[in-house]
């Protein structure tokens, strides 16, 4: 249903809560798209081994190149772009979908808003 696009940068204990996150919360199966910034920290082990669609580049090219890149790579209609200290709360993309079904044109941008104590 969605392609999530997750920059990082060398944060694979973050990076693994937030797709575990997406992976346990979800309702539908979801494209996830990780740009890697260096990864001399394991995290492009990870991504290989687990077989998920990444970018990569060696050094740091900073968040806008590194959503470019991965951007580049999406197949489904919607775009989520997220960063990889984010959870996603339960039925989070449910929700999402409804209040998109409520619109009555394809031009729109959603942002939400952190959740914390």
């Amino acid at each position: 249903m969605f392609s999530i696009i997750i920059p990082t940068f060398n944060n694979i204990e973050y990076l693994k809560i937030c797709v575990n996150s997406i992976k346990k919360n979800s309702k539908s199966d979801h494209e996830i798209i990780i740009h890697i910034n260096e990864g001399i920290d394991g995290t492009l082990d990870y991504v290989t081994q687990n077989k998920f669609i990444y970018t990569h580049t060696t050094k740091n090219v900073g968040l806008c190149t590194a959503v470019n890149l991965a951007s580049a790579k999406a197949s489904t209609k919607y775009i989520i772009f997220s960063h990889d200290d984010m959870y996603y709360c339960p039925d989070w993309d449910e929700v999402l979908y409804n209040e998109i079904e409520l619109l009555n044109t394809n031009a729109f941008f959603f942002s939400g808003t952190m959740i914390e104590k």
